[in-house]
């Protein structure tokens, strides 16, 4: 679980590091998801991702009080989202779009995808 966790952040943080306000704007809000197993595909937990306007990214991984939140901060070049973790400064990045309120993030071959909260 810790590795499908790891997996799911890494590919957060890539894909949200490189972003940031006056590139995207977009992206700044929160964005409901599950994370899915590398290997099998299968949805493991749920997921909000949050973009600020300052940069920071935060993953909000399963719910109540099972919640963890991971932070770091983004940035956005081009497609890419580049992350980069707070306590271990593991850099990260990844692939993503926008369409109407619909983020995909693609890393390492796998894609997921959110939906904005209002």
């Amino acid at each position: 679980m810790k590795n499908q966790i790891k997996q799911v952040f890494v590919i957060l943080c890539c894909m949200f590091l490189s972003c940031n306000a006056q590139e995207n704007p977009k992206i700044i809000g929160k964005w409901d998801g599950s994370l899915k197993d590398a290997k099998t595909g299968k949805l493991v937990e749920k997921i909000i991702l949050e973009f600020t306007k300052d940069g920071q990214f935060l993953q909000h991984l399963g719910e109540g009080k099972m919640q963890h939140t991971i932070i770091s901060s983004y940035k956005i070049e081009k497609d890419k989202i580049i992350t980069v973790e707070k306590e271990s400064q593991e850099k990260s990045e990844c692939n993503y779009t926008i369409k109407k309120d619909t983020l995909t993030l693609l890393y390492d071959g796998i894609s997921n995808q959110y939906i904005k909260l209002k």
